[in-house]
């Protein structure tokens, strides 16, 4: 299964479509019930049920058919689109417990979406050896804004200097729980995450891209598209300076990174 997470410090809101909590278990049972299920349940499997929601929090949206977009808010007033990698539309069903599914909707795979309380999760349930190993994001951009690779294989989204929000370092597990190998490519707007199964791996496979929304925390903090904007001295200094509570959100959002390659990110 491969999923896609999509956090934000106002990133992460979606529009209050509330696709999750508009739909109930009852839907489940007139879907398909044994796909739907095994699908809800090998996603919540491998990501875990805690912080998940019924709805989008406002200014955040969940699309009710796969055909449609996630919406996050960047905390700047503007939002990111999320294309789901649908082949065909199809309506979303909820498990009950804050995981949308909506069956058969790519080639080989289930697509599902979950609202958290700092974003939302795109996945695709990759069922068996058949299915494709890539899938494409189509990411909606403010103007100006662009995405960065980092070191760890995470992507910044950044505009005018400024982190927008993040999407973590890939990973992805086949149904036993082990790692399958996995690795994000950007295509202009698009994000494409190739899951490297192979003859031994046991379905469904569970990737996830995970979206942070980062804006909104440090815009507010003073100094801090002048310190990116300068050399990384500057930065730095800027960096060590500031209170416990703006440097360790600050680290939490580049996990595996150093303070320089944060900066020179931003600055590339």
């Amino acid at each position: 299964m491969y999923r896609a997470s999509l956090r934000s410090a106002a990133v992460a809101g979606l529009i209050s479509v509330s696709l999750v909590g508009g739909l109930s278990s009852a839907a489940l049972a007139d879907a398909n019930p044994t796909g739907v299920e095994r699908t809800g349940q090998a996603v919540e499997k491998a990501t875990g049920t805690a912080g998940l929601l019924a709805g989008a929090v406002p200014g955040n949206s969940i699309p009710a058919r796969s055909a449609g977009e996630i919406f996050v808010a960047t905390g700047t007033g503007e939002h990111i689109s999320i294309g789901l990698p649908e082949t065909k539309d199809s309506a979303g069903v909820s498990t009950g417990k804050g995981t949308t599914v909506y069956p058969d909707a790519a080639s080989g795979a289930d697509l599902a979406v979950q609202a958290t309380t700092d974003g939302a999760r795109a996945l695709v349930v990759i069922k068996d050896k058949s299915a494709p190993k890539e899938y494409g994001f189509d990411l909606g951009l403010p103007a100006g804004a662009e995405v960065k690779q980092l070191a760890d294989g995470s992507l910044l989204v950044v505009k005018d200097r400024m982190p927008l929000g993040l999407l973590d370092a890939p990973w992805a597990k086949d149904a036993n729980g082990t790692p399958v190998a996995t690795s994000y490519r950007v295509e202009g707007n698009k994000i494409v995450q190739r899951v490297a199964f192979d003859d031994n791996t046991a379905f469904p496979v569970v990737a996830d891209p995970n979206w942070k929304a980062i804006a909104s925390a440090f815009q507010k903090v003073g100094g801090f598209a002048k310190a990116v904007g300068g050399t990384y001295a500057d930065f730095q200094k800027w960096f060590n300076g500031k209170p416990a509570w703006v440097r360790y959100p600050l680290k939490a959002v580049m996990p595996g990174l150093s303070l320089y390659d944060l900066w020179w990110h931003l600055n590339h």
